[in-house]
């Protein structure tokens, strides 16, 4: 979509393991976490409306949350920009619903946060956690008396004429695609999760979805202000960037700034790019088991020809690393449900010009990577990807983060002493 107006949609393959339903512009997909990017634009615009701050605590937002130790050192901000500390809820909450089949209850989430120390002081790292997002859900209905489907319909569908809803509004919709798991080469279907609300659990089209971004950056939904504080990224502690901003991921594909956010997992992947500067967005949907590559390998041609530009050739574009010991080492992450506790390596091997990036003690070579500037580095398998270390003031190599086809992804890697 651009400027409002859809330029090119299509759908492919089938909404069905017996291929009788061809996918069609109208069905409806998962957008996942990108749940997470209208959640954020939904509670920026109650900043606005004097109905929350960024810097209540969640103790004066939820004063019944059962552990003041953290409920009294962690703000709203925290909770959507991933710095809160709080460990993620999902992977213990969903085994639950897997063995039992019964929608989890706000009693069995909170038993899971009295369970569960912090990862770090918050504002102190970044991790990816949907547990933010569930108690955002929570604290938008606490703040307007009304539910999250109502504020959803107040704040983005009437003033855009958009069509975003839950999961369990449509349970029973035709147009809901299906999902699928791969078992023993045979795609099985998968139900929906209907009781999953703030941190994922949205649907849409992706014309609707395409056509959010052209609302969301042009003043629909919230000001200019609002906008550009959600997508501005979080500063920790000690200086160190994230890239995610409040429900945001940021970055710039092949010279051209772009926000936007991806979501889905093992049998579905949704991904959203907006840029800006253009009022341009793109959307990929993919509704079947392990395809998030599927999808990644879909958008980044899609925005090079979008964008006028060709697919970078990286051995072109190295320029001479002077300072390749700088980067050598361990990195690691926090403990992550997507992303593991991997420790990466940086290492130069005898004989070779580039450095590689490879899982510590794995014995794989790893990827070879091509030092494009501004410590920033590419690699073969997807040319459009970077890995961008960070400095501190002495000019000392301290973090990585990684950008999936321009937008803020992973975790974020610290290096090891």
């Amino acid at each position: 979509a651009r400027e409002g107006e859809i330029i090119y949609s299509n759908g492919f393959g089938y909404i069905d393991s017996l291929k009788t339903k061809p996918v069609e512009t109208h069905h409806f997909f998962q957008i996942a976490s990108i749940s997470k990017l209208v959640g954020a634009t939904m509670t920026a615009k109650l900043v606005e409306e004097g109905k929350l701050s960024w810097d209540a605590t969640l103790d004066e937002l939820l004063p019944e949350f059962p552990v003041k130790e953290q409920s009294e050192n962690i703000n709203l901000r925290q909770l959507l920009d991933h710095t809160s500390g709080m460990r993620d809820y999902a992977n213990t909450v969903d085994s639950i619903y897997l063995s039992t089949g019964i929608d989890p209850t706000l009693d069995d989430i909170y038993d899971y946060f009295q369970k569960n120390e912090l990862d770090f002081e918050p504002g102190s790292h970044f991790n990816y956690s949907n547990s933010g997002y569930y108690l955002m859900y929570l604290i938008i209905e606490r703040a307007t008396g009304n539910t999250y489907s109502e504020e959803l319909d107040r704040i983005i569908n009437v003033p855009s004429g958009l069509n975003i809803n839950h999961t369990q509004q449509r349970i029973n919709n035709p147009l809901l695609t299906t999902m699928f798991n791969l078992e023993d080469s045979i795609f099985v279907h998968r139900p929906h999760w209907p009781w999953i609300i703030g941190d994922g659990g949205l649907t849409a089209t992706a014309e609707d979805l395409a056509l959010f971004g052209h609302h969301w950056g042009s003043g629909t939904f919230v000001s200019e202000e609002s906008f550009k504080y959600i997508c501005t990224p979080t500063v920790l502690s000690d200086g160190v960037i994230t890239g995610y901003g409040a429900g945001v991921r940021t970055g710039n594909f092949e010279g051209e700034p772009v926000l936007g956010h991806t979501g889905g997992e093992s049998t579905s992947w949704s991904t959203l790019q907006y840029y800006p500067e253009i009022d341009t967005s793109i959307v990929v949907f993919v509704n079947t088991d392990n395809t998030p590559n599927d999808a990644l390998a879909i958008i980044g041609p899609v925005a090079l020809k979008i964008l006028g530009k060709e697919e970078p050739v990286l051995k072109d574009l190295q320029l001479q690393l002077d300072d390749a010991e700088a980067f050598l080492g361990d990195y690691k992450g926090v403990s992550n449900r997507y992303y593991g506790d991997d420790t990466y390596s940086i290492v130069k091997y005898e004989g070779e010009s580039n450095l590689f990036r490879k899982r510590k003690d794995s014995e794989s070579k790893g990827q070879r990577l091509y030092y494009l500037g501004d410590d920033t580095f590419g690699y073969d398998s997807y040319p459009m990807d970077r890995v961008v270390f960070q400095r501190n003031e002495q000019g000392e190599v301290i973090v990585f983060n990684n950008y999936w086809n321009g937008l803020r992804k992973g975790g974020l890697y610290r290096k090891q002493h």
